[in-house]
Parts: C-alpha cells; structure tokens; sequence
C-alpha cells in the first residue's frame, strides 16, 4: 500500500539525518507530530477521523516504527503516523531542498487556470475550497461520512464520478483512513493531493499523484495550541502556508 512504502520512505531519511521525535499528540480534529534535527525543526499534521475512532490509543512512537504506525488497525495510531510522515517530509522539503520547485499558491486559484475546462471531483468534502471552486467552474463533491455531506455525494459513487473526472482533488485524509489505493486506481483524469495532511514529500509521490498541494507550519506553538484545544485546519490556517508543487506538466 502507498502509505507502507511512504513509511518506510521516511523512516529510511529520518534515521539518515538522525531527526529526534520532539513532540507528538492525537487532537479531536488533528494530530501533530514534530521532530528535529541539526538544520531545525518541522511540524507535521494528520486529519483524525473521529468517525473511524478505535479502541485503545496510540502508542508512543518512533520513527524506526513508522511503518507498524501506519499499517495499524488502530486509527489514531494510523493518524499520528501519516504526522510523522509529514513532519519528516516537511524537513527534508525546507530543510535540505530549501523549497526547491516550490509554487506559493492557493490551489483555489491555481486550478481554475491549469485546468479552465475541466469536469472537477472534489473527494472530502473541504467546503471552502468547494464553495469557491464552484463559483469559477463545475464541481462535484464525495464525502464519506453522512453528518459532512452537506449536499456531497456517498462514496459509494466514486467509480462513476471519478471515471469522467478531469481533475481528482483528493483529499489527504485518505492517507489516513487507507482509501487512497483505491480512488488512485480509479481515477482516470488529473491526480491532485491535497491539505494539511498531504504534507508528504512530493518526489515520493511521483508517478503516483500529478500534484501535491500542501501546508507548511509556520507557527509551530500556535499551531500545537489550537490542535490541543481541539481545533482543526480552519482554526491554524494564519499560522500556516500554502505551497504547490507540480510532478507532471499539464
């Protein structure tokens, strides 16, 4: 699965730059993992889907376990995992290529451009990218999870919808909850990966996704603050930058 390979990808590169575990959590809306090096230190987050909640907990992590993490059953353990993946990334991103190939943009702003004519397929349901979207071209929406559709269709029709899409923007959530395999399989059109939780380290992505669209930490404390009080992507997004980078030319 994509998420073993990304484990093991950045466990490989934590252990080569000997990155220390500094601070982790499971939050209500996210988790955060942050680890450091001799170049500084980075955040990574993960979406926490608290309709999948398990029993149990997430153990203390280290990164050599990164691939038990996100292999688990247990879905705050496969939440701090997919974290740590991105706070790994994020250094490697900053911190060895300096943002290299990097585009400062809004993927709101971004697509319309790339893609004018484009038939979109939102997966999550991330509503102020689908209600701005929507007012620049055609959008269709799939959510799994009944209480945030809003309107949104069921995955169980994503076959159908992602077999004509142009454009997939997919949600790094599923990272999270193990669906990316799939919507990866049967997505004909554009692959774009998307949010917070795609902070993976895009080279690591190639041939897989055609875009990565994701959130630098900037604000490591506040940060930590509001995702320990609960909060979610809207509630950090001032302390936090948007970032593109493109994997195949279109």
């Amino acid at each position: 699965m994509l998420t073993d390979e990304l484990a093991k990808k950045a466990s490989k590169e934590a252990i080569k730059r000997e990155l220390k575990v500094e601070d982790y959590m499971v939050g209500l809306k996210y988790s955060y993992a942050i680890v450091h090096g001799q170049k500084g230190r980075t955040m990574g987050v993960a979406y926490m889907p608290v309709e999948d909640l398990s029993r149990g907990f997430a153990k203390k992590p280290v990164i050599e376990n990164l691939l038990h993490m996100v292999a688990s059953t247990n879905m705050q353990e496969k939440s701090l995992g997919i974290a740590f993946i991105n706070a790994i990334s994020q250094y490697i991103l900053w911190f060895e290529d300096e943002g290299k190939n990097i585009k400062h943009e809004n993927i709101v702003d971004y697509i319309p451009k790339c893609c004018p004519e484009g038939n979109v397929v939102v997966i999550g349901n991330m509503v102020p990218l689908v209600r701005n979207l929507s007012q620049r071209m055609k959008v269709s929406v799939i959510e799994r999870n009944p209480k945030l559709r809003f309107g949104a269709y069921s995955d169980s029709l994503a076959p159908r919808l992602l077999s004509k899409a142009d454009v997939a923007i997919i949600t790094g959530a599923t990272l999270v909850n193990d669906t990316i395999d799939y919507i990866l399989q049967i997505t004909k059109g554009k692959k774009f990966l998307v949010g917070p939780t795609a902070g993976i380290y895009p080279p690591w992505l190639k041939d897989k996704v055609d875009l990565v669209a994701g959130t630098k930490i900037v604000d490591i404390e506040k940060t930590k603050e509001i995702i320990r009080g609960g909060g979610g992507r809207w509630d950090f997004a001032d302390y936090c930058d948007e970032y593109i980078f493109t994997l195949n030319t279109f």
